[in-house]
């Protein structure tokens, strides 16, 4: 009987470091990135940006844009831009 108590205290025992260790590593990249200067969900390649047309992300400093400021839509090539403005009404730029 004693045998079986001793299993379960190492179990428990265990149980609780793991979920004290678990603890600390979730929020050490929160910490070693708010210390870089930066949110942690932020890219390291840049933001992405996701094509209307054919749903590819692309980073946002490579994506061929129409519009500017909080209007602009970004695409993933030429061919997919044109395809959207033409689907929109538009005339695609040539």
């Amino acid at each position: 009987m004693t045998l079986i108590v001793w299993i379960i205290r190492v179990l428990l025992l265990s149980l609780i470091i793991r979920i004290i260790v678990s603890a600390f590593t979730t929020r050490a990249p929160r910490r070693q990135a708010a210390a870089r200067g930066r949110t942690p969900r932020e890219r390291l390649g840049g933001r992405l940006v996701r094509d209307p047309q054919c749903g590819t992300y692309v980073v946002e400093s490579n994506a061929v844009t129409v519009g500017s400021g909080a209007t602009a839509t970004h695409f993933c090539s030429k061919s997919c831009r044109d395809a959207w403005l033409r689907a929109h009404g538009a005339q695609p730029a040539h």
